[in-house]
């Protein structure tokens, strides 16, 4: 009988249930006899979850994936038989809720991180709980601190372990340390010298909710995404604060408790809102694309790929974008937007937006408006009851474009000066494409009426550290923050990767970076490409390092999605 090949899975988040499962799945389609044995490796006490979604962190933090696209796109397991083992099948998301349907007409429902962190981690053990007994699989809780080819497979390093062998490696690893900008290593050091409270990292939240944070405290928080939101729930709600949704408005109040801080003060290097996606099914479907816009615009994506050596940027995608933007603005019902245009003028002033964000035009929400009314534009758009503007139409148009490109061209084999323009064009996106659910916004905006949430220095304020604080100055006005956090989530370019695991690949001068600004180059089925162009057969990457050879890393669909197959079937095809 021959040996066991054994798998390594390093990271079992999302991506690493998915290659589990994936696995699993190649495995029963296949003729292989080879049995497989598979050890996975991960430091967080949520399998499945992982850091980001782990089940026990604070109920505030909001997913900004809608239940409906959850319900529509996050499938199940089927029941896997073969050879002695037996893995059960696991609902999709919308069956595991076991509620009855909901009314997206009216509103969609955005889950707490929590809660999509007990599906996954649910998902995770009904399918250990299977092999349990079995020498079929193993279970690390450690980090990883390095992974090193051997002649006939590869070693894996843990913090604290023996080195362990195995044939194959795949690191299915999320987010990882990076190394400190200059800006925040120098309040690392002024926050040690004057013994001042600096949170570097936006997660977990809950770690804010400490007694070192008073009513009296103010909080400055660096950053004004997704990440800020959630911090500034458990700033107020965490603290006892309350929301209430006001009569016969949009608009939501803020009673604050005796222990919540009295003043939040949020700042950006351009002080723009995130934008909320619109309010329900029914809004959101005036910007979902027709059959014939997405024909016209996976076409173009195709003929890019055929011609891959013309092409040195995103020209291709973002004309296709534009395109497809006019015509969805010219379907949106007539008392909810502005004066017409041309499809061709339409077209042209959205490539225009794309290129540069703060084109100035009547159907073009002002760039440089005050930040408490850009928010509020745009949360009476997202409800329908103002006229759409064109960037908020290009924004929830690129949420399902990047529908299409993530589920069917996540491996865009282009060159790196195209991947590198087409993710910068994807990053730029996010405040619209990636928007929050509408009630973070009326959250914000009810702590700016309330006189919590100050704004005066949203806009890329001087920051100075001072003794007992930060100093932040503009526009003739200072304040000071006892307290400051750190919301933003760094992009992930491997230069600026700080953990060991990564730091070893490449010193070890086997990987080659796509670019300086991106991740590692790796093949369709995740394997990782040597600085002399080969690839490793024995180690794979599927995840958010792969960003420039892989697009749509940061999707939780997604993480089930092509990436984990390809690489299973191309693992047990080599079996």
């Amino acid at each position: 009988m021959s040996k066991h090949y054994k798998i390594a899975i390093v990271g079992v988040g999302p991506r690493g249930l998915a290659a589990l499962e994936s696995l699993y799945l190649a495995k029963k389609n296949s003729n292989s006899s080879k049995k497989l044995k598979v050890v996975l490796f991960e430091a967080s006490a949520y399998p499945g979850a992982g850091q980001v979604w782990t089940p026990n962190q604070v109920k505030t933090n909001l997913s900004n994936v809608h239940e409906r696209n959850l319900s529509n796109n996050l499938a199940g397991r089927e029941a896997l038989h073969f050879e002695d083992v037996f893995i059960p099948e696991f609902p999709g998301y919308k069956d595991w809720l076991a509620s009855a349907a909901a009314d997206y007409s009216k509103k969609d429902i955005f889950p707490s991180r929590a809660k999509l962190g007990s599906y996954l981690n649910e998902r995770f053990n009904t399918l250990k709980e299977a092999l349990a007994g079995s020498d079929l699989i193993e279970f690390y809780q450690e980090e990883v601190i390095k992974v090193e080819p051997s002649e006939s497979g590869c070693i894996i390093y843990t913090k604290h372990n023996q080195p362990i062998e195995a044939d194959d490696a795949v690191l299915t690893i999320g987010h990882q340390p990076t190394y400190d900008s200059e800006q925040l290593r120098k309040w690392s050091e002024h926050a040690e010298e004057n013994n001042l409270k600096l949170y570097k990292d936006p997660y977990p939240v809950g770690a804010l909710e400490t007694d070192s944070i008073s009513e009296e405290t103010t909080v400055a928080l660096r950053g004004f995404g997704l990440s800020m939101v959630d911090q500034v729930r458990a700033l107020s709600i965490g603290f006892g604060g309350v929301f209430k949704e006001k009569e016969d408005s949009i608009k939501w109040e803020y009673i604050p408790s005796e222990k919540a801080p009295k003043q939040l003060v949020v700042f950006s290097l351009n002080g723009l809102p995130p934008a909320p996606k619109p309010v329900n099914a029914i809004i959101d479907n005036w910007f979902k694309p027709n059959e014939k816009e997405n024909h016209s615009f996976v076409n173009a994506i195709e003929k890019a790929e055929q011609n891959t050596e013309s092409i040195n940027d995103a020209s291709f995608l973002i004309e296709a974008l534009a395109n497809m933007t006019a015509s969805v603005y010219l379907r949106i019902p007539e008392q909810n937007r502005k004066h017409m245009l041309s499809h061709q003028e339409l077209s042209q002033l959205t490539l225009q937006l794309i290129k540069n964000p703060n084109t100035a035009h009547d159907l073009i929400l002002k760039y440089d408006l005050p930040a408490l009314e850009a928010m509020q534009h745009l949360l009476q758009m997202a409800f329908g009851q103002t006229a759409i503007s064109l960037d908020y139409c290009l924004g929830q148009v690129w949420r399902f474009a990047l529908g299409i490109l993530y589920h069917d061209y996540t491996y865009l084999n282009l060159t790196d000066e195209a991947m590198v323009d087409v993710v910068r064009y994807i990053e730029a996106s996010k405040r619209y494409s990636y928007g929050p659910p509408v009630k973070s916004l009326q959250q914000l905006i009810a702590l700016v009426e309330a006189g919590v949430l100050n704004l005066d220095f949203v806009n890329d304020p001087k920051i100075t550290p001072v003794e007992n604080g930060w100093k932040l100055e503009k526009n003739n006005k200072s304040i000071i923050a006892q307290v400051m956090v750190n919301s933003v989530i760094d992009a992930p370019q491997l230069v600026a990767v700080s953990s060991p695991l990564i730091q070893h690949l490449l010193k070890d001068k086997r990987v080659d970076p796509v670019s300086y600004k991106l991740g590692l180059h790796t093949l369709e089925d995740g394997s990782i490409i040597s600085k002399n162009g080969n690839s490793h057969q024995h180690i794979s990457l599927l995840g958010r390092l792969a960003k420039g050879s892989i697009i749509g890393v940061d999707d939780l669909i997604e993480c089930f999605g092509k990436p984990a197959h390809k690489w299973a079937e191309s693992l047990i095809d080599r079996l």
